[in-house]
C-alpha cells in the first residue's frame, strides 16, 4: 500500500509538471520514497520486496520508483554520507524523467524498436537535462537524468563521455538502473534472473561501469540472496549457501546433502529465485 501511494503520488508530480508546469514538490517526493524504505527492517528487505512486486510492468514510474529504492540501499553500501544518500535517492527517482517527452506508443511497443525509434528513445537523457535544468536542482540530480546511459568506456550516450568526465552520482544510477531493468518483466520480454544479470554485469560490466561501484553493488547485492530458494538449470533445488567472490554469479547452493559449487560446474547455474 504504501508503495501503490508512493507511485501514485510521485506520477500525479510528474503529469502536473508535464501537463500544467507546476514545479516539483522534491522534498515531498523524496520524503514518500523514503516512507517505502522505512517499512522494512533492514536494507535487505527492500530488495525482496522489489523482487516480489515485480508484477509492476511499467516502463517509466515504477521502474524510476525502484531504481530510487535501490539507490539509497546502494549509498550505504557505499558508506556515503546521510546528504549524499538522500541525493542520490534523488537523483534515481528522476533519472528517466525525460521520457515523459517520449510517445507512449514507442515507450510501451512490444516489438523490437526501428533504428528511428530507438534514436528517439535515447533522446530522453537529454529531454530530462533540459526538465531538471529548468526546475533548480541539485547538479547531481541534473546530471543524473543526462548522464545515466554514459559507459565509463566512452561507449555510451548521448555525449559519449569517458569514466572521469561522468558525475558519480550518474555512474551510480548507471549500475541501479540496468540491474532494475534487466530483473524486472517487460512488454517484449520476461524478467531476468538476478543471478544472469550478475553474470552479464561480470562478463562487461568492469569495462563500462565505475570498478568501485559495480564491485560493490554486485557483492552486496550476492550477499542478499544468501539463503534463498532457487531452482537451478538442471531442475535441481536448493539453497545458496555461499557466494563465490571471484564469480559472484556462481554460489554454492545446498541441493538436499549435496554441495553444489557452481563456479566448478561450467553447465550449471540459477534459473530462478523461489
Amino acid at each position: 500500500k504504501d508503495y501503490d501511494d508512493g507511485l501514485r503520488s510521485f506520477k500525479d508530480s510528474i503529469n502536473r509538471l508535464v501537463t500544467e508546469n507546476e514545479p516539483l514538490p522534491v522534498d515531498e517526493m523524496l520524503d514518500n520514497a523514503l516512507h517505502i524504505l522505512k517499512q522494512a527492517s533492514t536494507k535487505y528487505n527492500t530488495l525482496d520486496m522489489l523482487h516480489n512486486m515485480r508484477q509492476y510492468d511499467d516502463l517509466t514510474f515504477a521502474h524510476s520508483m525502484n531504481v530510487a529504492l535501490i539507490c539509497n540501499v546502494f549509498s550505504k553500501w557505499l558508506k556515503w554520507s546521510p546528504e549524499d544518500q538522500r541525493l542520490l535517492t534523488m537523483c534515481g527517482l528522476l533519472h528517466d524523467i525525460g521520457k515523459v517527452k517520449i510517445p507512449d506508443a514507442i515507450i510501451k511497443k512490444p516489438d523490437r524498436l526501428t533504428d528511428e525509434e530507438y534514436k528517439l528513445v535515447k533522446t530522453h537523457a537529454v529531454e530530462g537535462y533540459h526538465i531538471l535544468k529548468a526546475q533548480n536542482l541539485d547538479t547531481h540530480v541534473v546530471n543524473s537524468a543526462l548522464m545515466h546511459h554514459e559507459k565509463c568506456d566512452g561507449s555510451g550516450y548521448p555525449l559519449g563521455l569517458a569514466a572521469e568526465r561522468i558525475d558519480r552520482f550518474a555512474k551510480a544510477v548507471a549500475v541501479v538502473d540496468v540491474y532494475d531493468a534487466m530483473t524486472s518483466a517487460r512488454i517484449y520480454r520476461g524478467a531476468l534472473c538476478p543471478f544472469r544479470v550478475i553474470e552479464l554485469f561480470e562478463s562487461e560490466g568492469l569495462q563500462k561501469y565505475d570498478a568501485e561501484f559495480i564491485l560493490t553493488f554486485l557483492e552486496n547485492i550476492v550477499n542478499t540472496y544468501l539463503h534463498n530458494e532457487v531452482r537451478l538449470s538442471n531442475g535441481m533445488t536448493g539453497h545458496i549457501v555461499f557466494s563465490n567472490k571471484m564469480n559472484l554469479s556462481k554460489p554454492i547452493v545446498q541441493c538436499g546433502d549435496t554441495m553444489v559449487d557452481l563456479s566448478q560446474e561450467h553447465d550449471l547455474h540459477i534459473d530462478e529465485l523461489l
